[in-house]
């Protein structure tokens, strides 16, 4: 992937969202991780499991960038999610949030290392949910 680190992690967030379809490969190394609050992963396939997870329990998603800068080999983006929970939310194999329809506002943090044009293994996420 071509372009600078701030556009590689702005379509990176956007396609592990499901608000933009684009091959994670071309976005993320094989050996990705990441974190949040209620979830951790670690490569490429459990990334794109996640990202099917949300992709089936949200719609009509939006990300909205706060702050978005690089400094050397890391990006920063501060940002804002918005979706409507539409369908389950799977949090681990044992528990799911069934759908509210409600509209949701999830706000965060994505701080990103690059390797080979790619948001690397170093790559955390730090969410705060409302």
């Amino acid at each position: 992937m071509s372009g600078s680190r701030k556009e590689v992690l702005s379509k990176a967030l956007k396609a592990e969202i499901g608000a933009a379809s684009v091959e994670l490969k071309t976005l993320f190394t094989d050996d990705v991780t990441g974190w949040s609050p209620y979830i951790a992963v670690s490569g490429l396939t459990a990334l794109a499991d996640l990202a099917a997870l949300r992709e089936a329990a949200f719609s009509d998603v939006v990300i909205t960038f706060r702050g978005l800068d690089e400094v050397g080999n890391k990006a920063f983006a501060e940002w804002l999610v918005e979706a409507d929970h539409t369908g389950p939310l799977v949090l681990s194999e044992d528990t799911a949030l069934e759908a509210t329809g409600r509209h949701v506002q999830l706000p965060g943090v994505t701080v990103a290392d690059f390797r080979e044009g790619k948001s690397g293994p170093s790559g955390r996420t730090s969410t705060t949910c409302r």
